[in-house]
């Protein structure tokens, strides 16, 4: 995602920023890249690479220093690190929690219509509870 894809706002601000900064790490590290095909030993060269290095090693604590308003997981930062797409891992995840949700949501059901089915038992045994119970469907009912 680039920066021209994001809106521009107050929200927007530190993940922009994030942005650009991954931007100078990935030139900062291409060059380091060529810096080292091309490295023919002289200490002009030398220095070039110290120069890039430590502009890799600044990005980076500034890229780690960085309070973003949202936590990144260290489960999609571990599967980018294996090379996998980090969308992939939302697609799962979200799949894992609509199964979750739905498991949870037939729990909630099945309790109501036991509470119901109690209840209305224990009317029948304890008529004197009707109010009570009644209270109690109402206050524990969607």
């Amino acid at each position: 995602m680039t920066t021209t894809q994001l809106e521009n706002t107050v929200e927007n601000k530190p993940l922009i920023e994030t942005t650009e900064q991954l931007q100078r790490l990935i030139d900062d590290l291409i060059n380091v890249g060529a810096g080292i095909h091309d490295y023919v030993g002289t200490q002009q060269a030398y220095q070039a690479l110290i120069h890039r290095f430590n502009n890799i090693i600044l990005e980076l604590s500034t890229l780690s220093s960085n309070n973003l308003p949202y936590p990144i997981p260290i489960d999609v930062i571990n599967y980018i690190e294996d090379g996998r797409n980090p969308d992939i891992y939302t697609r799962e995840f979200i799949e894992v929690n609509a199964k979750s949700n739905a498991r949870l949501k037939g729990r909630m059901q099945n309790f109501g219509k036991l509470r119901d089915i109690l209840g209305d038992k224990l009317v029948s045994e304890f008529p004197d509870l009707k109010e009570t119970i009644e209270g109690i469907k109402t206050r524990t009912s969607n």
